[in-house]
């Protein structure tokens, strides 16, 4: 075997230089997929969050439901999925490696997903310039009124 034989290709028939040049053509395209998935997500906040818990919850019940006696049915992946969204819950554990993959991920991901939907980027906050303005215009009244 020589120094410059292509391991990949000789195990898989495929070509290192074209998973490189995949991989670095997604490597260039990175900015407008994060770009496009940012704005999907924010976009459509209860869509967000109830695909990504879903497939979650599916993708947990597929790699636990042989391996962990606590998930019977892909309602309890869902209740384990759904409670790595807010504080969790120690009355389920994952047994396998992906499932803590996948709890991690919910772990990471869902709080997010569900800040999005209960707090929306730029739902107008009580501190805007608007209600600023509001407080102004009633001050100067009341000093108007002492004034007077």
């Amino acid at each position: 075997m020589s120094p410059h034989s292509d391991m990949l290709y000789t195990f898989t028939g495929v070509r290192s230089s074209s998973v490189s040049n995949a991989l670095r053509s997604l490597w260039d395209k990175r900015i407008a997929l994060e770009t496009h998935a940012v704005e999907h997500l924010t976009s459509r906040p209860p869509e967000s969050l109830a695909g990504f818990t879903m497939s979650a919850a599916a993708a947990f019940y597929l790699v636990e439901k042989d391996a962990n006696p606590q998930i019977n049915s892909p309602v309890d992946a869902f209740y384990y999925i759904s409670t790595c969204l807010t504080v969790g819950y120690a009355d389920v554990f994952p047994a396998t490696q992906k499932g803590r993959f996948i709890a991690s991920l919910a772990m990471i991901i869902g709080p997010a997903l569900a800040n999005n939907l209960l707090d929306p980027p730029g739902r107008e906050k009580p501190s805007t310039a608007r209600s600023q303005e509001a407080m102004l215009e009633r001050l100067d009244g009341i000093l108007a009124a002492l004034e007077s």
